[in-house]
């Protein structure tokens, strides 16, 4: 989260007990231990989902991959087969040196690097019938849900190579793990055996996803993570707020081994059950959500903690800007500070929201 957004709620949540205001002015990252590769890897799917494949989404894991496949994902542009069924793959990896270069007219003139991933995509062809026909693919740590946009219908699902081929070269999160490593510099991480992880098709309502914040394998506060009002969710805060407790109390306690970190669970009202997503270190790097990192690392760690906050009624996060990961859309360059700026309104204005309701 940016630090213009961090300063506007930091102002707002200084109202909570919780928050000493003498602390304000630290450094954030001072209050944070130092993060470790063990607990970077305890976050990788592959890791995690053995000890929880019972309340998770059922996923095949693909690895390791061919470095053909990582070397595609890496490489320049998007280039498709005509039929899902070729599959040769071919990428024009540009050289920079030679940018002013001119285009040949003769489509024929361009050599690519032919990139062949056939076993790859024979593989996801395979996993995707076992699952049903219908997938949701993520690799180590990250799915391109900045990349949804780019699909048809703006989702995550995938029926074939090819769906998944737009989005995993479309996303910048995914290039970003392969590129640079999650959470650590890649030194630091060392070597990481990248996998592809195809989940069963699922659709996920946006309103009945939360975060956790665990500490000292304490459950400590739980957020809405779509910026959205819904006035079912306040009948149901309670309710919402217990299934998650005892979720966590029951299966996620004691089977996860970090102290620190932050999970998203899924609460499925059609079942009556608790899904596990995905977990994430703690770290200010990862999305506070409806919280500041503050308030979550002063906190006094009691039976409720913080407790669930909701995205509260009379804020229109349409008017400040249309999707969690709509800049992915635009250049850099004409969305970095308008985005800053909506997002630091839009929490404001949330927190704000959350203590007159209190």
């Amino acid at each position: 989260m940016d630090e213009d957004v961090r300063a506007a709620i930091a102002d707002i949540t200084a109202h909570s007990a919780a928050v000493d205001c003498d602390d304000e002015e630290e450094d954030l990252s001072q209050m944070f231990a130092p993060l470790t590769r063990a607990e970077v890897c305890n976050c990788i799917f592959s890791t995690w989902y053995p000890n929880f494949r019972r309340e998770t989404i059922k996923s095949e894991i693909i690895k390791p991959l061919e470095q053909g496949f990582i070397d595609y994902l890496l490489a320049d542009g998007i280039m498709l087969p005509d039929q899902d069924d070729i599959p040769q793959y071919s990428c024009k990896i540009e050289d920079p040196e030679s940018s002013d270069s001119e285009w040949s007219e003769d489509e024929n003139d361009v050599e690519g690097t032919v990139i062949d991933i056939e076993g790859t995509s024979t593989e996801i062809r395979r996993r995707i019938e076992i699952l049903g026909g219908k997938v949701m693919p993520r690799m180590c740590w990250s799915a391109p849900k900045d990349a949804s946009w780019m699909a048809m219908g703006n989702s995550l699902e995938c029926r074939n190579p090819s769906d998944i081929y737009v989005l995993l070269k479309s996303s910048d999160k995914v290039s970003g793990d392969l590129i640079n490593g999650r959470y650590l510099p890649k030194e630091q991480l060392g070597e990481i055996e990248h996998e592809l992880v195809l989940r069963q098709w699922s659709n996920l309502i946006p309103s009945m996803e939360f975060r956790c914040f665990v500490r000292d394998k304490k459950l400590i506060a739980i957020s809405q993570i779509d910026y959205e009002y819904y006035e079912f969710l306040e009948n149901m805060h309670d309710e919402i707020e217990t299934k998650l407790h005892l979720f966590f109390d029951e299966h996620v306690r004691d089977k996860f081994p970090s102290d620190n970190y932050c999970y998203d669970a899924y609460v499925a009202q059609t079942v009556n059950r608790v899904y596990l997503i995905d977990f994430e270190p703690w770290i200010p790097s990862v999305d506070s959500c409806l919280f500041e990192w503050r308030e979550l690392v002063k906190a006094d760690g009691s039976d409720k903690g913080l407790g669930l906050r909701l995205f509260p009624k009379g804020v229109n996060a349409m008017g400040h800007f249309s999707g969690k990961y709509s800049k992915n859309r635009l250049p850099v360059e004409a969305t970095d500070d308008q985005f800053r700026g909506s997002m630091a309104e839009l929490i404001k204005s949330v927190a704000e929201q959350t203590w007159q309701q209190r």
